[in-house]
């Protein structure tokens, strides 16, 4: 049997079917990735009370405890932006929402 166009490497299902769902996905993955990474672009603090719940057409929605807490979002958004932007290496957040009220973690 001729190892022509093997690398000899294996790799996991797992990371496999990842990459076959990135290239076939594009945009829906790399949404879903702004979702994954708002805890670190957002920072432990905020992450803690602040929760991201979906992303739909660039618009990354957050859900944060209370009023206080909505006011100080709505100062910091941009700086979230730029955050996720170079956490995706590409600009994926095009604006954050933000509503009161309660969401749990994933």
């Amino acid at each position: 049997m001729s190892k022509k166009g093997r690398s000899g490497k294996f790799k996991s299902l797992g990371k496999t079917a990842e990459e076959l769902l990135r290239k076939r996905a594009g945009k829906g993955i790399s949404e879903y990735d702004a979702v994954k990474v708002w805890p670190k672009a957002a920072g432990e603090s905020i992450s803690k009370r602040c929760i991201a719940i979906g992303i739909k057409s660039g618009i990354l929605w957050v859900v944060v405890p209370n009023h206080v807490w909505l006011t100080e979002m709505k100062a910091l958004k941009r700086k979230l932006i730029k955050r996720m932007t170079e956490e995706l290496g590409r600009k994926v957040v095009k604006d954050i929402k933000f509503k009161v009220g309660r969401a749990k973690r994933m």
